[in-house]
């Protein structure tokens, strides 16, 4: 299913309908969509991109209340119609690459009344409305979702159980990127750090530094415009007291985030509860230092999104960013119509850790030991 012809299809109508819906609502002629987040969103998993250190692409989707559109450049704009948006019935607009930037064209297209999800002079930015309109997941994206987890859990069980001291943290990070590639994953972040420095930083950035006892493995996997943000934690030799009392605060925060979350519940109610827990555990403030994680999809991670009173959905998927001084924990889960799923941990031969709460007991990963 996940790449089936006609469920892309499918459901890039339904991104359509959303999108005419709420121009409807808000008396708009037309919006026009340039993030690579919003138009892999929009169409289905369509990707936009040319070169990689922006999240503006190449090819700019406008949306009107009775017609599509894609505005690219000449020397794009047919490769994007044909291979990323497959039969759902674009007009192309090409431009040579010496008229300027495509969104200006794509604004004189899209109506006198009109938003965009990047900011632009005299447009409405509705970037975050967009975001919104990406909950509920499809069928399609759920399915998405949890293929993309199982993979990357492969990935992370195979490299853990490969590396080994004295590699360099480089080295690693080599391996981590290779394994994404070769499985036909992309990625947009990658931290590889080791001992003293998940200590020193909370994102320590792979360096020479060669490995001792303590590795910590975080990617940002994509596929499809959907991520999987996953953070695991290996230790060779006898574990320190110090790194178990740290894990074992974040994992037992992480247990607790993930027995209580419900549909309904407000965003904001789960930061006052995740503040609680650590101050329990005698971590009072570390909450402060890293955000605490939130919705996550075609968007890395909404952290900011645990400031507001939105509330949770059913068919949206999560990636809480649990941090204490020395350690992380990070899975990708899924809020579904039975509850709530560890969707990278489901099928894991990853090692587990029982966490027993007072909301009941669930079993969470634990420190790879070797």
């Amino acid at each position: 299913m996940i790449d089936n012809p006609q469920a892309v299809l499918k459901d890039a109508e339904i991104k359509r309908s959303r999108i005419r819906e709420y121009l409807s609502l808000n008396n708009l002629d037309g919006v026009v969509i340039t993030t690579r987040e919003n138009f892999a969103w929009l169409t289905g998993g369509g990707d936009n991109h040319v070169t990689y250190p922006t999240n503006i692409g190449f090819g700019a989707a406008v949306i009107t209340r009775d017609g599509q559109y894609l505005v690219a450049h000449t020397m794009d704009a047919k490769r994007l119609v044909e291979e990323q948006l497959t039969g759902q019935g674009y007009e192309m607009v090409p431009i040579y690459w010496y008229e300027g930037d495509i969104r200006s064209k794509a604004i004189e297209i899209a109506g006198d009344r009109i938003a965009s999800d990047t900011a632009l002079p005299s447009v409405k930015e509705i970037y975050m409305d967009i975001v919104d309109l990406h909950y509920p997941m499809s069928e399609l994206e759920i399915a998405r979702l949890r293929w993309l987890a199982t993979v990357t859990d492969d990935i992370f069980s195979s490299l853990a159980r490969s590396v080994y001291p004295g590699m360099t943290e480089k080295e690693i990070e080599a391996r981590l990127w290779n394994l994404h590639t070769m499985n036909g994953l992309e990625i947009d972040g990658i931290i590889v750090g080791s001992d003293e420095r998940c200590f020193q930083y909370r994102h320590p950035i792979a360096t020479n530094k060669p490995l001792d006892k303590y590795l910590m493995l975080h990617s940002v996997a994509r596929k499809w415009g959907l991520h999987c943000n996953l953070t695991r934690f290996v230790h060779f030799g006898a574990i320190s007291k110090e790194v178990e009392r740290v894990y074992d605060c974040a994992a037992n925060v992480e247990a607790m985030v993930f027995q209580t979350i419900q549909p309904g519940m407000k965003f904001s109610e789960i930061l006052t509860n995740q503040k609680e827990w650590y101050a329990e555990f005698g971590f009072d403030g570390e909450w402060k230092y890293h955000f605490q994680g939130g919705p996550t999809g075609y968007v890395i991670a909404d952290g900011g999104r645990s400031l507001t009173e939105k509330k949770v959905q059913i068919n949206q998927p999560f990636e809480w960013f649990i941090t204490v001084t020395g350690t992380k924990t990070g899975e990708l889960s899924i809020m579904t119509e039975e509850g709530l799923e560890i969707s990278s941990f489901l099928k894991s031969s990853w090692p587990g850790r029982t966490i027993k709460t007072r909301f009941g007991e669930i079993i969470v990963p634990d420190i790879l030991r070797r």
